[in-house]
């Protein structure tokens, strides 16, 4: 009887780490890093996979449209970020970007040539700062 109770002890175990984690965290889409430029800004944008983000304090929901846009952006920026690519800019006092995600990391500047994503990772940062950190 005792050796039914150990063979079923490990099933049970995974049964209830898996029923306490349910609900309880959401996995990160993105992580924005923003600096510099003319008002020497230094903010860091956390977006969830559930529709929420903050800007160093507590997720607030965003819109279904822009969650829609960070994934994209962040989709888009998946070979990149694979890479560890940076794209920097030969000008001082540029607004620097570093946006992590599960897939790496990208590092970029406003004015810096590079692919399309950027300009795209650039605006959601914007749409993001609007809504977050000064509202």
């Amino acid at each position: 009887m005792s050796s039914r109770r150990a063979a079923g002890a490990p099933a049970a175990l995974a049964l209830v780490a898996w029923l306490a984690g349910c609900g309880t965290a959401t996995e990160d889409l993105m992580a924005i890093e923003v600096s510099g430029g003319p008002a020497h800004v230094h903010e860091r944008i956390r977006v969830t996979d559930d529709g929420r983000a903050s800007c160093g304090g507590p997720l607030h929901q965003i819109s279904s449209q822009l969650l829609l846009d960070a994934r994209e952006t962040k989709r888009q920026l998946r070979p990149f970020a694979r890479n560890g690519a940076s794209f920097p800019s030969a000008r001082a006092g540029t607004r620097r970007y570093v946006v992590r995600s599960f897939d790496g990391t990208v590092r970029f500047a406003e004015d810096a040539p590079g692919p399309a994503v950027l300009g795209r990772a650039t605006l959601l940062t914007l749409r993001l700062e609007r809504q977050l950190c000064r509202g």
